[in-house]
């Protein structure tokens, strides 16, 4: 797998499963994104993916990352753009292999869960 998801922390507010991480990047991309799979983390106690719009990724290089929820936890996608980008504004990272930047980049996850019910 591409992706690969660490679990930093988790709670819960009572209504929602808050997750923080971050994640590492590995060998190709795929156009479309690549698939990220938070379900080998037990502790987020939920059955779905975040819920949508309630998941955030950020980077430290100069790329942007887009997290679209799945209908599973392990089915989710992260797109990557390339900022400044030759190809006009922030064009989607082409297929191939990671560029050193995000493969070396800090990318932080938080997301929102609706808790087993």
């Amino acid at each position: 797998m591409a992706l690969t998801f660490s679990l930093v922390d988790t709670w819960d507010d009572g209504k929602r499963i808050h997750v923080t991480g971050t994640v590492a990047a590995s060998g190709n991309y795929s156009t479309g994104g690549d698939t990220l799979d938070l379900s080998q983390s037990p502790l987020v106690a939920s059955a779905q993916a975040p819920i949508s719009g309630t998941a955030w990724m950020d980077g430290l290089a100069s790329y942007d990352y887009v997290f679209a929820p799945g209908a599973a936890m392990n089915a989710s996608k992260v797109k990557i753009f390339q900022q400044g980008a030759a190809a006009g504004a922030f064009p989607e990272l082409a297929a191939g292999a990671y560029p050193a930047a995000v493969t070396s980049d800090t990318i932080t996850f938080y997301g929102i869960f609706k808790k087993l019910q």
